[in-house]
């Protein structure tokens, strides 16, 4: 099996040739690299040309318009799918690294079957923590209570009321760890309902077959969530594993995106709640109709010739 690597570039460059640095390791060759670059305002695409223009593995990719998540890795899909035929797609973000030689071997082996739409493995976060798998995602008046009151409790600094919470999260998640029970909570979680981080999701054949990506109506935020709501009403599971492994350090390119600006990183939140809670309300074929027929352009520049490409114009 070949598997396409999406990786979305915004500001951040750096990352992103250390993350594609990364695969050298990899016991397998058997992929290609589309990097999709999300209009970024500094060097970035020219600093990505310059060190890849060249490769015939790597695809380099550029969007007019700063597309947001979603809808920026939905055009690394949509030419993985379209262009390169390939149907067996693993998205990461550009600040992740591949630390396991293992890796895409074990994903190209992976024995599917007809019910599995994403995949997920252990990712070690700058904590040292695993941060898959986490609760399914339920866009009700819990998710709408935290992204509302949140900025509340910021504007009227009651903060420690979050920071006391963090802290109790993390002292019971470390007892876990110290008890060894973290075998036995994935184990269990695998027969319920929860959804897999989006710093690293391999979306299966079951998935992208249906489906030209992620679905496309937020710009930040919740996306891995609502890819868990879409997947239930596909009638497709999320399978996390352990047997690899891979290090992300985590919001990079956010911090560099709003120059930690706490306000529009809460009001794009809520906004992505708002439409986790439209999903959930939607049947699939409408669901269907959104993602795969949302329009996308975007041009093509490898070994010196430029190609533009437009869908669902």
């Amino acid at each position: 099996m070949k598997i396409g690597i999406v990786i979305l570039n915004y500001l951040n460059w750096h990352d992103t040739v250390e993350c594609i640095d990364s695969l050298a390791n990899q016991t397998t060759d058997n992929y290609e690299v589309v990097v999709v670059d999300n209009a970024s305002k500094n060097e970035s695409f020219t600093e990505l040309y310059n060190r890849y223009g060249e490769e015939e593995k790597i695809h380099l990719l550029q969007s007019p318009d700063n597309l947001g998540f979603a809808k920026g890795n939905n055009v690394g899909i949509l030419y993985c799918k379209k262009i390169l035929g390939l149907e067996n797609i693993l998205v990461i973000n550009n600040d992740v690294v591949f630390t396991d030689p293992n890796y895409l071997e074990y994903l190209a082996d992976y024995p599917l079957d007809e019910t599995i739409g994403v995949i997920g493995s252990t990712i070690i976060g700058s904590d040292g923590q695993n941060q898959n798998p986490s609760s399914n995602f339920n866009p009700g008046f819990k998710a709408v209570f935290r992204e509302y009151s949140i900025p509340l409790l910021r504007k009227y600094k009651l903060s420690g009321i979050l920071h006391a919470g963090r802290f109790v999260k993390r002292r019971l998640k470390k007892q876990t760890a110290t008890s060894g029970e973290t075998a036995v909570v994935s184990t269990a979680l695998v027969t319920k309902p929860y959804n897999l981080h989006g710093s690293a999701l391999f979306l299966t054949e079951n998935y992208v077959r249906q489906m030209n990506g992620l679905y496309p109506e937020t710009f930040l935020y919740y996306e891995e969530e609502i890819l868990a709501l879409v997947c239930h009403k596909l009638g497709l599971k999320m399978v996390y594993t352990d047997e690899i492994e891979i290090y992300h350090k985590e919001d990079q390119s956010s911090k560099m995106s709003f120059n930690n600006e706490s306000g529009i990183k809460y009001e794009m939140g809520r906004k992505s709640v708002r439409t986790g809670m439209k999903v959930s309300l939607m049947d699939i074929e409408k669901i269907k109709t959104v993602t795969n027929s949302y329009p996308y352009n975007f041009i093509l520049k490898k070994q010196g010739t430029e190609t533009k490409y437009q869908f669902n114009r």
